[in-house]
């Protein structure tokens, strides 16, 4: 009888993000006129026209089309060439409606949107939609309007497309991580908490517990306001690194009375044509097995601990102190019934391809900085909610939260986002600049997006496989005895581009006052449209 095969530990080998530098950059070839330009506005698809007779108001709701989605372990957002970025050539950028809303991206197909982008529904069993902005330190605020729903004296006839349905639908409302899944409801993992409207229930990692009085529901019309309170930055770092101590770190104090926290922004991505648009490509947060054995645990408290800010098991099972969720129901604080939130830094949250894809590697404790809990809606069968994410708001929430810290809409957050994305492209070029080589840049044996434009270096099989598929296939290997800076000499790199008579790019808040600019037409070698129909584009 042949002996057993012994299962051998794969070691671990991840750096702390703040370890971690800019990986080479790639020689991109040179940008398109088009790609001087914002991306041009998603098309949309007229759908249907919900109309609450308890608000006395129609809401249009549209498809988008071929429209990117975070799933399968990528992120995707937009880029726009910026001669002001030699080596990197591209920077941030979105598109639009530019303001706080949901995510075109963090949706499934089956949700649909107002042209504003801050009412969604789905006529379609559960889906989730997650909004563009996140909270990761500090106290935000945002309303929800229910615009079809759970009625009074239900059942009651369906105002939508369908018509005679003995049922509104139905909406949860709460916040989610970017690792929560979108084709269910929020609250169905450990990574969202959401409230049902039915019973006005509570709900985390499958558990509903009765939070509203007897007989007590959200309906139609009511506005739900949810105000998040997360520590600062700074103390949640000593919670996930495992040096918080409770009698030594005191009081959770407001991170505006403490000095801005230092935070390496490692955004590893790879560039590629989508049609007219230029986009990014990078790993996304995954599941951890902790958390994810732990939402299916029967038991209230595992074999390893209960979740704390102290839990020795794993990163991901440790909770945020002074962390919170408060729901108001038109104006009237219902109550608190969410406290010690999950950690979210890295290495709480990892990245499902940190050099590899099998999601084990130095880089996937990289904090892109869009890590942190964002505002998500579940609709199902109709359900439809209407969304206000700053002011002017229909109730409005407390000037500060109990222990004084000043209540924030969440909204606000989409300016401050712009500004930390300006920041980190700043500091890619600079970085770009000063370890990689001059204005050529001393990259990547001058690999370049290939000459079919289908993707990144390597084609569209190697973007399919992710960021480190890319730079995996750029990178030359090295005889034995050959010094990295040999078998990759310097000054080899293409010249600068020769759009620098162009006006630098500005910022992604600028870019609204060029998207009316005409685009020119793309060259008929771009990425081929292999989609078969409205549907999701699955970049994996």
């Amino acid at each position: 009888m042949p002996p057993k095969k012994r299962a051998v530990a794969v070691q671990n080998t991840a750096l702390p993000s703040s370890d971690l530098s800019i990986l080479r950059p790639l020689l991109l070839a040179e940008p398109r006129s088009s790609d001087l330009l914002p991306p041009q506005p998603r098309q949309l698809n007229f759908v249907n026209r919900k109309t609450s007779d308890v608000i006395g108001q129609s809401w249009d709701f549209f498809e988008i089309v071929d429209k990117l989605t975070n799933k399968n372990g990528f992120r995707y957002s937009y880029a726009i060439a910026d001669p002001s970025f030699p080596h990197i050539k591209y920077r941030q950028t979105d598109v639009q409606p530019y303001h706080a809303r949901f995510s075109f991206e963090d949706s499934p197909a089956a949700i649909l949107f107002s042209k504003d982008a801050l009412a969604v529904t789905s006529n379609e069993p559960w889906h989730t939609a997650r909004a563009n902005v996140c909270a990761r330190e500090g106290s935000y605020y945002y309303e929800a309007r229910i615009i079809s729903g759970v009625v009074n004296n239900s059942p009651a006839p369906s105002s939508n497309s369908n018509g005679g349905l003995p049922s509104r639908g139905h909406v949860r409302l709460g916040f989610a991580r970017r690792e929560g899944d979108l084709d269910a409801n929020v609250g169905v993992d450990c990574y969202g908490y959401g409230i049902r409207d039915v019973n006005g229930e509570v709900v985390n990692r499958m558990r509903c517990e009765y939070f509203f009085p007897k007989g007590e529901s959200i309906r139609e019309g009511d506005v739900v306001g949810l105000l998040i309170t997360l520590p600062p930055l700074s103390l949640h770092k000593k919670v996930v690194e495992g040096t918080y101590e409770s009698s030594a770190d005191g009081e959770v104090s407001s991170p505006s009375s403490e000095a801005p926290s230092v935070t390496n922004i490692v955004r590893d991505r790879i560039p590629f044509h989508y049609k007219s648009d230029f986009c990014w490509q990078q790993s996304n947060v995954f599941p951890t097995k902790q958390l994810r054995d732990y939402a299916f645990n029967l038991k209230e408290t595992p074999t390893f601990g209960p979740p704390s800010p102290f839990n020795a098991e794993d990163a991901s099972l440790r909770t945020l102190p002074g962390s919170s969720i408060t729901i108001f129901k038109n104006g009237v604080k219902m109550g608190t019934p969410f406290e010690e939130l999950y950690a979210f830094l890295p290495p709480a949250s990892r990245l499902a391809n940190g050099t590899n894809n099998l999601g084990i590697g130095e880089r996937e404790n990289a904090d892109d900085g869009m890590i942190g809990y964002y505002p998500a809606v579940s609709c199902y069968g109709g359900g439809a909610v209407e969304c206000r994410f700053d002011g002017p708001w229909w109730v409005g929430p407390p000037s500060h939260t109990d222990n004084g810290e000043p209540v924030r809409g969440i909204g606000e957050r989409f300016n401050e986002q712009i500004v930390e994305d300006i920041v980190a492209d700043i500091v890619d070029e600079v970085e770009a600049m000063c370890v990689w080589g001059g204005v050529d840049g001393n990259v990547v044996n001058n690999a370049k997006i290939d000459g079919s434009g289908t993707g990144a270096v390597g084609g569209s099989e190697v973007l399919k496989g992710g960021v480190s598929a890319a730079y995996e296939s750029a990178i030359p290997p090295v005889a034995d005895g050959q010094s990295e800076s040999a078998a990759n000499p310097a000054g080899n790199g293409n010249e600068a581009g020769s759009v620098m008579d162009l006006d630098p790019g500005q910022a992604a808040l600028e870019d609204a006052t060029r998207a009316d600019a005409p685009v020119p037409e793309a060259p008929q070698n771009t990425i081929p449209d292999t989609s078969t129909g409205d549907g999701d584009v699955e970049m994996s």
